[in-house]
Parts: C-alpha cells; sequence; structure tokens
C-alpha cells in the first residue's frame, strides 16, 4: 500500500478499507510519487511537520513542494510511518500526534483543502493506526487508540464538529469486586464509513462501526454499531429517524453525496 508501512498494519488496514468506507482502493495505481523524510530534517519542517521528541519517523509525502499544515510529532518507540498524500493541500492540516509504541502508521489520504484540526492523537500501542479518508474534515477532533494491531478508520467525505472524541476503548476496566474479573469489552477497531456526520462533543466509545451516511447528534454517546442512513443522538445513542443523510451545501445533497452513500444520484419524481 504505502512504502514502509509494516506488513501486520498494513493486513490489518487494507482489511478495513472496503468500499463502503474509501475509494483508496480505486486509486491506488494514480502514479503519486513518493519523497521520504525523517521528520527532524529540514525537507519535513519545509511543508509543516516536525518531529518534536524521541526517535525519527519514516514520513513519506506526495508533494515536497506544497505545505501540508502544521503538524507536531512526539514518538516513543521505533518504527512510526506517517504519510500525508499533499498534492491538493493548502496546508490546513493541524495536529498534535503522540506514538507511544512501536511500527505504527498515520495515514492522510489525500487531505485536500478542508480543514483538519486533530487537538490529540494519541497512539498508545504497537502496530496500531489511524486512516483519515478521502475530503473528510474536522473542526476539532481527539482520538485515542488502546490495543496491539488496533486502529481508527475515517471514511472519505467525514464531517467532524468542534469538541469530538473518538476512543476505542472504554477507558479504565472496571473490575468485580468479589471476583477479581474484569467487566467490559477489549478495544476495537472503529470504523466511519462514508459520508458520516459526528455532531458537537459527540462521544465514540468502543464503537466499532457508523454506517455511510449516518448523522450523531449533538453530545451524543455512540457505542457499538450504528446502522448506514440514520440519525441517532442520546445517551446512549438511539436511531430517531432512518432513511435519511446530509450535505455539505445547505440547500441540499449533491449527486456525488447521494452515490457515494448507496443511493440514485437523483430523487424520482
Amino acid at each position: 500500500m504505502i512504502p514502509g508501512m509494516s506488513d501486520m498494519v498494513e493486513a490489518r488496514l487494507a482489511a478495513l478499507l472496503t468500499p463502503e468506507v474509501t475509494a483508496v482502493a480505486a486509486e491506488a495505481d494514480s502514479g503519486a510519487e513518493f519523497f521520504f523524510y525523517t521528520g527532524q530534517d529540514a525537507e519535513s519542517a519545509a511543508i509543516g511537520v516536525e518531529v518534536t521528541s524521541g526517535p525519527e519517523i519514516t514520513l513519506v509525502v506526495t508533494d515536497p513542494a506544497r505545505p501540508a499544515g502544521r503538524i507536531r510529532i512526539q514518538t516513543g518507540g521505533n518504527g512510526h510511518l506517517v504519510y500525508i498524500d499533499n498534492r491538493g493541500s493548502n496546508g490546513s492540516l493541524h495536529a498534535n500526534i503522540r506514538l507511544a509504541g512501536g511500527d505504527s502508521a498515520v495515514v492522510f489520504n489525500d487531505i485536500g483543502a478542508g480543514y483538519v484540526g486533530l487537538g490529540d492523537v494519541f497512539l498508545r500501542s504497537d502496530g496500531q493506526f489511524l486512516f483519515w479518508g478521502r475530503g473528510a474534515t474536522a473542526v476539532a477532533c481527539s482520538v485515542e487508540i488502546e490495543g496491539r494491531g488496533q486502529g481508527v478508520v475515517v471514511g472519505d467525505d467525514a464531517l467532524i464538529s468542534n469538541g469530538v472524541w473518538i476512543r476505542n476503548h472504554d477507558m479504565h476496566p472496571l473490575h468485580d469486586l468479589a471476583t477479581g474479573a474484569r467487566i467490559g469489552r477489549p478495544p476495537v477497531n472503529t470504523v466511519l464509513e462514508r459520508h458520516v456526520w459526528l455532531g458537537q462533543e459527540s462521544l465514540l466509545l468502543g464503537c466499532e462501526r457508523i454506517g455511510m451516511g449516518t448523522v450523531v447528534g449533538a453530545r451524543s454517546l455512540v457505542k457499538g454499531r450504528v446502522p448506514p442512513r440514520v440519525a441517532v443522538a442520546g445517551t446512549p445513542a438511539r436511531v430517531l429517524r432512518e432513511g435519511i443523510s446530509w450535505g455539505r451545501d445547505m440547500t441540499g445533497m449533491t449527486a456525488a453525496e447521494r452515490l457515494s452513500i448507496g443511493l440514485p444520484a437523483c430523487v424520482d419524481a
């Protein structure tokens, strides 16, 4: 997929990048040229990427002359890959990334001109991954990933509002005091399919999948799985309406948006 990615991460990530999530597979032979840096050299700094502490990374970009934005990275282990497809970038990717384990990958696929604000991205263990889909935007989002080999996938054209948290686990475990047994699920892979809208201050906590075109209401708590093309809200979130989606333009959904979530380009008369 991308030079420098570990075999384990590549296999786990590739299994999640289905057509419901992204068009990256169809674009794999697009002829992009790769440029390799360390995150601690002048070339990295020139496009806005810097490893502020810890071992160097493998930084892969597609345009060495175009700014990506402001990306600050702290590393705690070796073997990390950060890939930024910045061919269409206008410098609007702003992210603080902490890579505590080793052999993890952060992939920004065609970040384009949309604003992506990631206040805190924390990959806590080995072999983890974050994939950011084509045209996905975020006002202010934080991502925390726990569990070896686990990851978060944000599908193409996602819209993430201010103050959103995505955590693939339930935070600190609960314990049964009588038996000492741990209560709760282990970390999961969290996948947002295409064209998902996460409302302001929503929280994904051990959420496995949100279906394409779905809208999550402000300040909702989402766990488990959410079907496509529905509106959910509440704590915990529940389906309030089916057969809906949303558009970036206030006048309605575009033909491309409808097609991306498996619907005809136009509503039949």
